[in-house]
C-alpha cells in the first residue's frame, strides 16, 4: 500500500502548523547587527588600507635587496657609493 500526501503551504505556515515559534524578528535583528559590523570593519578592507599593509614589508625587502646588490657590484676598496669615483 502506498500513500503519498502533498501540501501545498509556505514555510511560515508550515512552523506555525507544527507550534515552532516565528524566529523572524530575532533574524531580522542579528543580521542587522552583522551588517552595521560589516559596515564599521569595511574601513580595514578598504583599498588604500589593503596596499599599505600589502606594500609597507616590501619597502625593507626592497633596500636589502640594494644593499645586497651594491655590496656585490662595488669594487673591493673603494668607499664611496657606486655612483663615485673614488
Amino acid at each position: 500500500m502506498k500513500i503519498t500526501v502533498e501540501v501545498d503551504c509556505t514555510p511560515k505556515e508550515m512552523r506555525a502548523f507544527f507550534g515552532l515559534p516565528d524566529v523572524e524578528p530575532m533574524q531580522q535583528a542579528v543580521m542587522a547587527t552583522m551588517e552595521a559590523q560589516m559596515i564599521d570593519a569595511m574601513d580595514q578592507f578598504s583599498p588604500t588600507s589593503l596596499m599599505r599593509d600589502w606594500f609597507a614589508p616590501m619597502t625593507a625587502t626592497q633596500k636589502a635587496f640594494v644593499n645586497a646588490f651594491t655590496r656585490v657590484h662595488t669594487p673591493e676598496g673603494s668607499t664611496g657609493s657606486p655612483g663615485s669615483t673614488g
